[in-house]
């Protein structure tokens, strides 16, 4: 801890107090009861915050066993193992600061998380998860219940092939149609991922996502449906009305060829035909490169 001998020397028996934390010395009175009612076959284990020389505080685990007792059988004197675990705690702390941000990340996704055994009985779930299937199917699903009891049966028989592929080391991600409990008509999106543990080389879970992607499904096939028309309109515009404004034009021009023997009346009014004819044609070719541009 880098005193020397003179600085215990100077601590005397001031030097608990000189080294420990304040909140860890506020409780060494409660150790030292834990310590007199010791069996001589009991351990006693603490941590605790002890200053170092340069002023830094590390962690210590202390071991106390009873070393010596008078003739009433009362503790007399303790041995004491102290062993720093600054590190230990530090990378501690971290792993527990690292799976705290997991889990956060973990509920805040609007996905249903689920992760489970090779039965489907549920290790770990997120909110989302929990409010969706209670919503739904009525079920209040924790760790322990098995997921396939809330799922519909038409989705059981692609689950069960989808965790077959997942034991087997193998992703999954399906989009299928699928009939709820009460009749309705949904689509989810399935991944089945599954979790190796490294050093047994072995799949020990799987992490189910799903998502309920009716609304979004539902958005595509209108679209499809949409698109679906406008091609329908551009076909009937390139063909069926364009034939026959095509005989117009083709007759108006025959007619240009006559205009020296027609009246003039005659005349400006097969001006007019032409001009409307040419500018019919202009809005169906506009429609067709809309109607092309949009699908």
């Amino acid at each position: 801890m880098g005193y020397t001998d003179a600085d215990v020397e100077a601590m005397g028996d001031s030097m608990p107090q000189a080294i420990l934390h304040e909140d860890d010395f506020a409780r060494l009175e409660e150790t030292y009861q834990k310590v007199a009612a010791l069996k001589d076959n009991e351990d006693l284990v603490t941590m605790s915050r002890y200053k170092k020389k340069d002023g830094s505080y590390g962690w210590f685990k202390n071991t106390r066993s009873v070393f010596l007792r008078d003739e009433q059988g009362m503790v007399k004197q303790e041995l004491g193992i102290v062993l720093e675990v600054t590190e230990e705690i530090n990378t501690e702390n971290r792993l527990l600061d690292s799976e705290n941000r997991f889990k956060a990340i973990f509920n805040s996704t609007s996905d249903f998380n689920f992760f489970v055994d090779s039965k489907f009985v549920i290790i770990t779930l997120n909110y989302a998860a929990i409010t969706y299937v209670e919503k739904y199917t009525g079920a209040k699903l924790r760790p322990g219940h098995n997921l396939k009891l809330a799922m519909p049966p038409s989705m059981r028989a692609d689950a069960d092939a989808a965790m077959t592929k997942a034991l087997s080391g193998e992703m999954t991600d399906d989009i299928k149609e699928y009939i709820t409990l009460d009749g309705k008509r949904i689509w989810f999106r399935a991944k089945f991922f599954p979790v190796y543990d490294e050093m047994a080389q072995k799949v020990t879970g799987i992490n189910i996502n799903m998502r309920d992607v009716t609304n979004a499904f539902e958005s595509r096939i209108a679209l499809e449906q949409q698109n679906a028309q406008l091609k329908e309109i551009a076909r009937i515009n390139s063909h069926e009305i364009r034939r026959p404004l095509s005989n117009m034009l083709g007759l108006s021009e025959l007619l240009t060829h006559y205009r020296d023997v027609l009246p003039e009346d005659v005349i400006s009014l097969l001006d007019l035909l032409n001009e409307s004819s040419q500018e019919l044609d202009g809005v169906i070719k506009k429609i067709v490169r809309t109607a092309a541009t949009q699908s």
